[in-house]
């Protein structure tokens, strides 16, 4: 028994990633309630109510004025979220979105404050830095097993969105791309195991400009790609460590998760992705790889309703909130500092900071 009545929440964006958190929240009735969904397609809401329960919103009114809903996760759009975040937490709803959290840092601020005046509370994903692969290499980290981490080479290699998504278009406009996309994950993950960034040097070029949609109504339509679709930003954190982190919408590779080097050794976590990601070591005394024991259970693959189900307890019960809108402003910062640094062709500041969240499993 969770001991409290669970967060009332409704879906704003039926689209593809809401069968995920679908299926997620409907494992925790303790913990999370859905009353309803909305979505400009009807027909999306439709379906997505009828496989996962509540009501189904007409508009996006409705939603707002819904005194049953606590909380919108917000699965819009990468260009429409700051604008739906915004009219939750106007509404004084509380606000789960998904990445990023705003397309630029005027609204990325502005949402923060809104969450302060209406006192309401703001999260936002990537929320995989608390998955028990991540979670174990943050604990080896802070136990010391491989010394002061010295430098951080990460991959975000996700290939091309138009092969499987069927309206891959606004992945590739300005507010999207591969670092605010999928780029997200990695830097979530090292700013809460290493802190917060405090310089970047960028490279982005548009390497691939013409794609082709194969999946979906819209196959073998083509558009313009208009934001970089390859990314490398070289990162300097507050304690002094160095990053190497690459995104790109182009090939597959081979090359993915993250490696901390440190003074005694060597960490690879294999993705910033999955929970169950493998975590090995090899210090300079190990004359081979070790696997390093999971710090519990991990979930195979995202359990993409943990964001909520953390936050439910925290609103509830007045527990540490995890996924911050403040970290989220952060890495929104860290991505277009390297995006601003590799047009303006020299290193940039990132003026944002925030306080790493508390872990999960160990102290």
């Amino acid at each position: 028994m969770s001991g409290f009545e669970p967060l009332r929440v409704a879906i704003v964006g039926c689209g593809n990633i809401s069968g995920g958190y679908g299926k997620s929240l409907k494992t925790r009735p303790d913990r999370v309630e859905i009353v309803g969904a909305f979505d400009v397609d009807p027909d999306r809401a439709g379906a997505f109510a009828g496989e996962y329960g509540g009501r189904i919103y007409k508009s996006l009114k409705e939603v707002m004025d819904d005194p049953n809903v606590e909380l919108v996760v917000n699965l819009t759009s990468h260009l429409a979220h700051a604008e739906i975040s915004g009219a939750a937490l106007s509404s004084g709803k509380h606000v789960h979105s998904e990445k990023p959290l705003a397309a630029n840092r005027e609204d990325g601020k502005r949402l923060l404050h809104l969450a302060e005046k209406h006192g309401v509370r703001l999260s936002c994903s990537p929320f995989t830095f608390l998955g028990e692969a991540q979670e174990t290499a943050r604990k080896a980290i802070r136990d010391g097993l491989i010394g002061n981490p010295l430098i951080v080479y990460a991959e975000m290699n996700w290939s091309r969105i138009e092969s499987w998504h069927p309206s891959p278009e606004g992945f590739y406009q300005a507010g999207a791309g591969p670092m605010l996309d999928v780029g997200v994950y990695t830097l979530s993950v090292l700013t809460a195991i290493l802190g917060p960034v405090t310089s970047v040097l960028g490279d982005a070029d548009i390497l691939l400009p013409k794609r082709t949609i194969a999946q979906g109504s819209k196959a073998g339509k083509t558009f313009q790609v208009t934001t970089p679709d390859q990314i490398t930003g070289f990162l300097t954190f507050a304690s002094g460590a160095k990053a190497r982190v690459t995104a790109s919408f182009l090939g597959y590779s081979r090359q993915a998760g993250v490696e901390f080097h440190g003074e005694e050794g060597t960490l690879i976590l294999s993705g910033s992705h999955n929970f169950d990601a493998k975590v090995e070591i090899r210090t300079l005394k190990d004359s081979d790889w070790r696997v390093i024991p999971y710090v519990a259970e991990p979930f195979p693959g995202v359990q993409w309703g943990l964001a909520l189900f953390e936050l439910a307890e925290s609103i509830r019960t007045g527990a540490p909130q995890r996924c911050t809108g403040q970290q989220a402003y952060h890495v929104l910062d860290i991505c277009l500092s390297i995006l601003d640094s590799a047009e303006q062709g020299r290193s940039v500041a990132v003026e944002s900071t925030f306080a790493p969240p508390p872990a999960m499993y160990f102290q």
